[in-house]
């Protein structure tokens, strides 16, 4: 169903999710410093809450979106 409404068009023109997602990204330090930590120490970062590890996986994937998209993504710029 979403790869439906994905290719479906729209009055002003089709949609790019991919490309709304990265221009919506904002660094983030926090998320940037669990990042960190998911590589430093994976057992306390293994500890902490599933809502803080998947806001995390979430951010990655947009910031990743962002540098695929031509985004700046090593201090927030555009």
């Amino acid at each position: 169903m979403s790869a439906i409404l994905s290719g479906a068009g729209f009055l002003d023109g089709p949609r790019n999710k991919g490309q709304i997602q990265a221009d919506a990204w904002k660094r983030d330090e926090r998320m940037e410093e669990l990042a960190a930590l998911k590589v430093s120490n994976p057992g306390t970062f293994d500890r902490l809450s599933p809502t803080v590890r998947m806001s995390l996986g979430y951010y990655e994937q947009d910031k990743k979106l962002a540098a695929e998209h031509g985004r700046d993504v090593t201090n927030g710029g555009k």
